[in-house]
């Protein structure tokens, strides 16, 4: 690969990812029962605010697009590989190099006390009315709840042997195409908060050193695979071997987002690169109806005309 993407490029996009990162941990924070999705969603707002941009010192061009497709995890039978795809196209001068792709799977950890309710299929069946058409009587909200997320709280959408991931790891072998976890987690460990919160208190962001983390499938695979059948993992059960040089304190959780982002995919140690204009594996994961991807966050990249 001849081809390798400027310095300045690669801290905007660490910059960028990093600011999601913080959207979606600090939603977490404060609704403790969201969905997946609904973390999803924050990431791809705080990305779609960007706009194209150009980097002042090597003048290349960056652009962060993202595409939600939705109910990919029930489409037609099938289990979804993965949450989001995250495609990087490089170019120079308008003209393709080469094209990298990374597919992330979001888990999100539990708090102890806030239940969280998955969606089934019958919710994309029957649709949003089954939020609104709700007439039983609730507890109330009018009295504050505390909850916190503490080192034995789960990932409660994952089990050790689970048919979830038997399919990831088919579709990786089938396909040599890296899937990674990306697991959404409070701002630090442990965390505790408070719901409903008094609406005088003010929204700001805090210091965010734990967040989401990305890990790889064969880890997360062999994490689960010490748990006995149908467990799911706690939060100090899903680790991964890190480098002690890293100051990084949640190193053994996997990457932050952002350095996942950055590091990982745009110096290309990670993910599956592709520098043909026609590839099987990429166009049955981007184009057939039956493809396992539910969002896409692409990152094209455009480099100036190489001098004379």
């Amino acid at each position: 690969m001849s081809e390798v993407i400027p310095e300045d490029v690669i801290e905007f996009a660490r910059e960028i990812f990093a600011a999601a990162n913080s959207e979606a941990t600090m939603t977490l924070a404060r609704q403790p029962a969201a969905h997946e999705e609904h973390l999803d969603f924050q990431l791809f707002a705080a990305l779609d605010r960007i706009g194209p941009r150009i980097v002042p010192i090597s003048k290349s061009s960056i652009e962060v697009d993202t595409h939600w497709l939705g109910g990919r995890r029930f489409w037609d039978g099938r289990w979804e590989i993965a949450d989001i795809g995250v495609v990087v196209v490089l170019r120079r001068a308008g003209r393709l190099v080469w094209r990298k792709v990374a597919l992330l799977q979001s888990k999100r950890l539990y708090s102890r006390e806030i239940p969280v309710v998955e969606l089934e299929r019958s919710d994309y069946e029957i649709g949003i009315g089954r939020l609104v058409d709700r007439t039983e009587a609730i507890p109330t909200r009018t009295q504050p709840r505390t909850f916190e997320f503490t080192p034995e709280c789960v990932y409660g959408a994952m089990a050790a042997a689970s048919h979830q991931v038997k399919i990831i790891e088919d579709y990786m072998r089938r396909h040599q195409m890296p899937v990674y976890y990306s697991l959404y987690n409070p701002p630090a460990m442990p965390y505790w908060g408070v719901v409903p919160r008094n609406a005088a208190f003010p929204l700001g962001q805090e210091n965010i050193p734990l967040g989401c983390r990305v890990m790889t499938a064969q880890e997360t695979h062999e994490a689960l695979a010490r748990l006995p059948i149908g467990r799911t993992p706690q939060f100090q059960e899903l680790v991964v071997m890190a480098s002690p040089a890293s100051t990084d304190a949640y190193r053994n959780h996997g990457w932050r987002l952002e350095s996942f982002i950055a590091d990982e995919l745009l110096r290309c140690r990670q993910g599956r690169l592709f520098d043909r204009d026609n590839d099987s594996d990429l166009h049955a994961l981007l184009y057939e109806r039956t493809a396992p991807i539910a969002s896409l966050i692409q990152i094209s990249i455009d480099l100036l005309p190489e001098t004379p």
